[in-house]
């Protein structure tokens, strides 16, 4: 079996993986390991192809985390360095140009498989070793310094600095998995076990709501918690797709982040109106709940929220409870979940390695040289860019830690 030394060893070619070794091969000498056939197999699909790098709002307030002060503390203390415009200029390095979308959303103009193409041709001093499944691993003392080995099929790697970088379970179609999490826990880390994040939620069988797939529509949706406060998407409204099983589209993708189970959701189908202000206006007195409603949405999703006693009552007759009850049947309808969807339509996961014990240049409190980046940390972003560049700015920052122990 051939041995193998090196200075870095960084598993998972994904964003964070091949960023980090682009920005350290000059420093040291790195090899890149990945269990898949092809760098940057999950990338590639980012963004329906187009990879959404980055967003113009890059803040901690757009990433969720089970230790929030924790997470707000590292995410600010990787921003200081890395921001919108370094992601920009990342891509502009690799050929690539960007168009900005709502949200603040920053695509690439090209397939985003050329950015990552262009990338791994200028991993020229890089080892890169792939299809490479992952026996065992391993730390040991050698002339009283830390090594970590790995070992695979055909090959074993053993290294002074080890860089985990595999990303979560979401999408295991293309080779997704919690290894990150297991060789983390086995080494002492605290974890917490991956769930869908960014994916569709179910509605009870019996919900109204059910029935209306293809609906599209601006929404605005909160987390009622059961010590009285909310949640909420800091974007606001977004828009929200009825599916055969429940709700999905942008708004529902960012509400299952901040969702927990048994947790109700408050819906806002018509956040760009005021209703109550619509049925205080004399010249709506005469008109039918309905021909009041209808206009303001699709008719089957009107038809589905209006209490059936008031469809075909004049709004001047309504009482002050029954005008109460219709605004509430649109403004903050709620419901409750049964569950996500699968891994296998999750764009990210909740959970991963507790940032409690992850130092702020991304390394290990329990073990020297040991770095973890991107998505196997327990901080996700929300929809529009955050996770790629929360990805890259890990990279970055472990790269300058790099560059100052080998310097």
């Amino acid at each position: 079996m051939p041995k193998i030394n090196t200075d870095l060893l960084i598993i998972g070619a994904g964003a964070a993986g091949l960023f980090a070794a682009y920005l350290c091969q000059n420093k040291c000498s790195v090899t890149l390991l990945d269990s898949q056939d092809m760098p940057g197999k999950k990338w590639r699909i980012a963004g329906g192809g187009m990879g959404n790098m980055t967003n113009r709002n890059i803040d901690p307030a757009y990433y969720v985390s089970h230790s929030p002060k924790q997470a707000k503390k590292l995410l600010q203390s990787l921003f200081k360095t890395w921001q919108t415009e370094q992601t920009l200029a990342f891509m502009h390095d690799m050929g690539m140009d960007f168009e900005e979308r709502e949200y603040g959303q920053i695509f690439c103009s090209q397939p985003v498989k050329n950015c990552i193409e262009n990338l791994i041709h200028k991993l020229a001093k890089t080892k890169i070793l792939l299809s490479e499944k992952i026996q065992s691993y391993f730390y040991h003392e050698e002339q009283g310094e830390r090594r970590y080995t790995i070992k695979t099929a055909s090959h074993e790697i053993t290294c002074k600095m080890l860089l985990v970088a595999t990303g979560s379970a979401a999408y295991p179609q293309l080779g997704a998995s919690d290894f990150a999490l297991r060789l983390a826990q086995k080494w002492g880390h605290t974890i917490f076990p991956f769930r869908p994040a960014l994916v569709p939620l179910f509605l009870p069988k019996n919900s109204p709501l059910l029935g209306l797939e293809g609906i599209n529509l601006p929404v605005q949706i909160k987390v009622l918690q059961e010590n009285g406060q909310e949640k909420t998407d800091p974007c606001g409204v977004r828009p929200l797709l009825f599916t055969p099983a429940g709700i999905s589209g942008p708004a529902s993708l960012v509400i299952s982040c901040l969702w927990e189970q048994g947790e109700k959701l408050c819906i806002d189908f018509l956040p760009y109106d005021n209703l109550l202000e619509k049925m205080h206006d004399p010249a709506n007195g005469k008109k039918l709940v309905k021909n009041l409603i209808l206009p303001l949405m699709p008719d089957r999703l009107a038809c589905a929220l209006m209490p059936k006693e008031l469809q075909h009552r004049k709004i001047a007759e309504l009482s002050k409870k029954e005008r109460e009850e219709l605004v509430k049947a649109i403004h903050r309808y709620q419901c409750i979940p049964t569950a996500t969807d699968s891994l296998k339509k999750a764009e990210a996961c909740l959970g991963g390695i507790d940032i409690g014990e992850i130092s702020s240049n991304l390394e290990s409190s329990l073990h020297k040289n040991l770095f973890f980046a991107g998505e196997c940390l327990d901080i996700t972003g929300l929809l529009g860019g955050y996770n790629i560049h929360f990805a890259l700015a890990c990279a970055n920052k472990i790269a300058h830690k790099i560059a100052k122990t080998t310097t």
